[in-house]
C-alpha cells in the first residue's frame, strides 16, 4: 500500500513507525512554575520526571498497534499548498518560488533542502501515478491543517485521469482529539505531532473514499485554481480561498502585546503556540515583513548569517496597529 503524507515531519514519524519497534530516545521536561513561587525541582526531581516520561513511552510502544508499512511506500509532499499561485497543473515554477519564499529567512542550508524536497516531491508523484495506474491501494493522512486538505484535495486531482471507480484510497484523518494507551489526551494540529507508535491506533479510523466524493474534492480543486488566491484555509470544515490578511488579527494581537522593542522569532513563537491556525513560521515571517515595507515596524539590528533572519530585533513605528 501506498502512504501519502504532506509534510516531511508526517513522514519521519510515519517512517519511525514503520520500524515496528520501540527505539527509545531524548526525553525532556518542561519544568511549569503554577504556585507563584520560585521553587525550583532538584536534580533528583528532574531525573525522577525524566523516568517516568521514559516509562511512559515505553509503555506506548508495547501497548502500540502494529502497522504495516514499508518505509520505501511512504510518499510525502510538503508543498505548502495552502500559500501561494496553484494554477499549474504540475510542480512546476510557481510552487518552487512560493516554497523558496517561504524559506527565505533561513540560512542557505534550510533552502537547498527545500529544493531538494521539491525536486523528492516531484519524483514522488511520478511513483503514485504509475502505483495507482497498475491498481496499487492508497492511504492518506489529512487533515484540517490547511497544508494537508489542500493537499488531498490536489492529490485526488492529480488521479483524476486514471478513472476515480478504478482507484482504491483509504483516508485517514486526523481526530480532534486522542486518548493514549496512559490515558494522556492530545489534541493535535496535523499528522507532524503525531507519536510514531500511535500511527497504527489512529489508522483504525480510515475510510474508503468514495468515486463521487472524490469527484467533489477535484471539483472543489478547480475552484480553487480559478480562484488562485493568496491564501487558502479550513473555515467550518470547509476549504475556501482567503486574502493574504487572514492571519493578521492573530499576529497583530500578538504584536501589540511585545515591548517597543523585541526579536521577531519572539513575535513567531507566540503566534504558533498561543493559536492551533496550522501555519508555518514562514507565512508569519512574511507577513512581518510587510508590516514592516508598510511602517508598522522597524529593524534594529539583523540577524547573524548563521541564524535565521527572524532573529533580527525590531521596533513598533506608531502605537496604533490596524486590524
Amino acid at each position: 500500500m501506498i502512504e501519502v503524507v504532506f509534510s516531511e515531519s508526517a513522514a519521519g514519524s510515519l517512517s519511525v513507525a514503520a520500524g515496528k519497534s520501540y527505539i527509545g530516545g531524548v526525553s525532556s521536561a518542561i519544568i511549569m512554575n503554577t504556585e507563584g513561587d520560585s521553587e525550583i525541582p532538584n536534580q533528583d526531581e528532574i531525573e525522577k520526571m525524566l523516568r517516568e516520561s521514559e516509562e511512559r513511552e515505553r509503555l506506548n510502544w508495547e501497548n502500540a498497534i502494529p502497522l504495516d508499512v514499508e518505509r520505501k511506500d511512504i510518499l510525502s509532499f510538503p508543498l505548502a499548498l495552502s500559500i501561494g499561485s496553484i494554477t499549474e497543473d504540475e510542480i512546476g515554477k510557481q510552487r518552487e518560488e512560493t516554497l523558496q519564499n517561504l524559506v527565505s529567512f533561513y540560512p542557505d542550508e534550510e533552502k537547498e533542502a527545500a529544493e531538494e524536497m521539491q525536486e523528492t516531491a516531484r519524483k514522488n508523484l511520478d511513483n503514485l501515478l504509475i502505483r495507482a495506474q497498475e491498481g496499487e491501494a492508497i492511504r492518506v493522512w489529512s487533515s484540517d491543517l490547511p497544508d494537508e486538505a489542500c493537499g488531498f484535495c490536489w492529490l485526488i486531482d492529480q488521479l483524476k485521469p486514471i478513472g476515480y471507480n478504478n482507484l482504491d484510497i483509504t483516508y485517514v484523518k486526523l481526530p480532534d482529539f486522542h486518548v493514549m494507551p496512559d490515558k494522556t489526551v492530545v489534541i493535535y494540529s496535523g499528522w507532524g505531532e503525531v507519536s510514531p507508535h500511535q500511527w497504527g491506533n489512529l489508522a483504525k479510523s480510515g475510510e474508503k473514499v468514495p468515486a463521487n466524493y472524490m469527484h467533489a474534492l477535484s471539483f472543489r480543486w478547480e475552484q480553487l485554481k480559478r480562484e488562485n488566491a493568496t491564501l487558502r484555509a479550513v473555515v467550518n470544515r470547509q476549504l475556501v480561498s482567503v486574502p493574504d490578511t487572514f492571519y493578521d488579527a492573530f499576529i497583530l494581537r500578538e504584536l501589540e502585546a511585545q515591548e517597543d522593542e523585541f526579536m521577531e522569532a519572539m513575535l513567531i513563537g507566540k503566534v504558533l503556540g498561543k493559536y492551533s491556525l496550522g501555519i508555518s513560521d514562514g507565512l508569519i515571517a512574511l507577513r512581518i515583513e510587510q508590516f514592516i515595507k508598510e511602517g508598522k515596524l522597524e529593524v534594529i539590528t539583523n540577524a547573524k548569517p548563521q541564524d535565521p533572519s527572524y532573529h533580527r530585533m525590531l521596533r513598533k513605528c506608531c502605537s496604533n496597529f490596524e486590524k
